[in-house]
């Protein structure tokens, strides 16, 4: 596989070598660039009250402006009800343990040796660019080797869950130490290669254009409920590691399997968090910030559905997973009472995999996926438009 990116260099040419005419044309490039650009007095595209709602929006100290999930923009939530509802997350003890700001620390310093150790005994199977870009890392984030907490909000599902609480997606930018980023470029072309796979929805709509359904034929989707933070770690490291030992050469030679699987271990069992003043271990599940978070996640789930998807293909015309997020296509049995049962045992089969849940839409002729709404026509051809 190629190394990961180079290291920033902080050359810079001796100003005795730097030719005057180089500074003179760059003035003058300057000069006739901002003619280009003059200001003009622009006709407001926003109606005066939206303007008055949003200057006070902008004043108010009380309010905080997270990112909405789905890529929807900001949304406005009170500091309060932010910090409660974050607390709410990290107050799960079954996937989170508080830590002392020293026990922290010290984590952190552990983590700085085993990944020395970890470059030092996989040398020779390791890029010299990788193991530099790796080390570059580790060192610029010993300022603040933690990743930070935050959380979007779902806007698209209601601000309000079941139990009255406003729906959520925790996420955490984690510190960028390039031992995740090596990682993440071992999976990325396995987790690609996976037969549920497909890149964005521009990839999805060419996918599903020529598709001809047969008449009765049903859209569904579903999405798991909290993937990353549901993933067992100790169940998906052993899983994962024993798939990577078997495809390894087969078709894949871009990494060594020890080496490979050392690092997942490292990278995905020491997630430390801060939120504020406050630190947090994750002992169970996936911390969504970590750079290979989406193929882990896309492999880990694949392992599942190439084994359940075959026996359903008198059922399943087509199925395509974006990490959580799933779009199929049901052919119904004859009978309607049999294919009641025969798609309940469907969602029961996908459900049985380390825990994991996923809701699901009613079987219809039109759906919701991605930024995409995607509707059966008379024809039997699948049209799209932007949800």
């Amino acid at each position: 596989s190629p190394p990961l990116k180079t290291v920033k260099s902080s050359w810079q040419p001796p100003l005795a070598d730097i030719p005057p005419t180089i500074e003179e044309r760059l003035d003058l490039f300057s000069i006739q660039v901002k003619t280009l650009f003059q200001k003009k007095k622009a006709t407001p595209n926003i109606l005066p009250f939206q303007r008055s709602l949003l200057t006070s929006l902008l004043h108010d100290h009380n309010l905080l402006f997270p990112d909405s999930d789905k890529g929807l923009g900001p949304c406005a939530v009170t500091y309060d009800q932010y910090i409660h509802d974050c607390l709410l997350h990290l107050n799960d003890t079954t996937t989170y343990l508080r830590l002392t700001k020293h026990d922290a620390h010290a984590h952190a310093l552990q983590m700085t040796d085993t990944i020395q150790s970890w470059l030092f005994d996989n040398r020779k199977h390791l890029d010299k660019m990788d193991i530099k870009y790796i080390r570059h890392h580790m060192i610029s984030n010993q300022i603040n080797p933690y990743g930070q907490f935050y959380l979007t909000y779902k806007i698209h599902k209601g601000m309000k869950t079941d139990d009255g609480q406003p729906a959520r997606m925790l996420r955490c930018q984690q510190s960028p130490h390039g031992l995740g980023k090596w990682v993440d470029q071992m999976l990325q072309p396995i987790a690609s290669s996976q037969p549920s796979y497909f890149k964005d929805s521009f990839e999805f709509k060419q996918l599903i254009t020529p598709l001809s359904l047969p008449i009765g034929a049903r859209l569904f989707t579903c999405d798991a409920k909290s993937m990353y933070t549901n993933i067992p770690t100790e169940p998906a490291i052993a899983c994962i590691s024993a798939y990577l030992r078997s495809i390894h050469g087969k078709p894949f030679q871009h990494y060594h399997p020890q080496t490979l699987i050392d690092a997942i271990e490292i990278v995905f069992r020491n997630n430390v968090i801060q939120f504020g003043d406050t630190y947090w271990r994750q002992i169970s599940g996936t911390g969504m910030g970590i750079s290979p978070a989406p193929p882990w996640a896309t492999i880990f789930y694949a392992l599942h559905e190439n084994n359940f998807l075959p026996p359903w293909s008198h059922h399943i015309l087509f199925y395509k997973r974006f990490i959580d997020d799933v779009f199929g296509i049901w052919i119904p049995h004859p009978s309607p009472a049999q294919d009641t049962i025969n798609w309940c045992s469907f969602k029961q089969t996908m459900q049985q995999w380390h825990g994991l849940q996923w809701d699901f839409t009613p079987l219809s002729t039109s759906c919701n996926f991605m930024d995409l709404t995607i509707t059966i026509t008379p024809s039997g051809h699948l049209s799209t438009t932007l949800y």
